[in-house]
């Protein structure tokens, strides 16, 4: 596979975005070992800025790294996935928050034709946007450090849940209506159809995972 490299990134930025990339669309799955030697050939791509690119995901919990330096794809247990969905809805209510409070007219506009131009394409991908352009458009740093968790619950975790495909539509329901809520210019309406949407999914989990690992 041939790589091009954009210059005003550094190498170790874009050779993170590739294998976020390749965790994000099931190419490397959760558990997976990700041995240095061989993402060194493959993405044709010396150690150094390769260990600097695995720090960066680590950072953004896509993978974790043992004392030993061996990096896998990060495990998501009950625990962890209710956690991300707690942090989520935080994260999320106050991103419809913050674009209210100040009345960040361009935002608010860029953030409608993003929703918009969704076109009532339910796939991963595609449901993933809607979060993270929610956070991007607040142009908040903080907030918007949180767009690869939502990729990675969004994309990856939540569609292999076992229980998820049963109630898949019911939950884009939730996220339909906020879609609306946000183009025709109401974000508290938006916020109380998220809430609703994280206060249905983790109630899901409770009754159908009722183990925890």
């Amino acid at each position: 596979m041939s790589t091009k490299w954009r210059s005003s990134i550094s190498l170790a930025t874009e050779t993170a975005g590739l294998i976020s990339e390749r965790i994000f669309s099931g190419w490397y799955e959760q558990g997976e070992q990700l041995r240095q030697a061989s993402l060194s050939e493959q993405l044709d791509v010396s150690r150094t800025p390769l260990r600097d690119a695995l720090n960066l995901l680590e950072n953004d919990e896509l993978i974790q790294i043992d004392e030993s330096g061996r990096a896998t794809v990060t495990v998501m247990t009950q625990r962890g996935f209710k956690d991300a969905l707690h942090y989520r809805r935080m994260i999320e209510t106050g991103a419809c928050d913050l674009l209210q409070r100040n009345e960040a007219t361009e935002q608010l506009a860029d953030l409608r034709r993003s929703v918009a131009s969704l076109n009532g394409d339910h796939s991963p991908r595609n449901r993933s946007r809607f979060h993270t352009e929610l956070l991007e458009h607040t142009r908040n740093d903080h907030l918007r450090h949180g767009v690869p968790m939502v990729r990675l619950t969004e994309e990856v975790w939540l569609p292999s849940r076992p229980w998820y495909q049963e109630f898949e539509n019911q939950l884009f329901r939730y996220i339909e209506v906020a879609s609306d809520a946000i183009v025709q210019g109401s974000m508290p309406d938006a916020r109380r159809q998220i809430q609703k949407y994280f206060d249905e999914l983790l109630q899901l989990i409770e009754n159908n995972e009722r183990t925890t690992l």
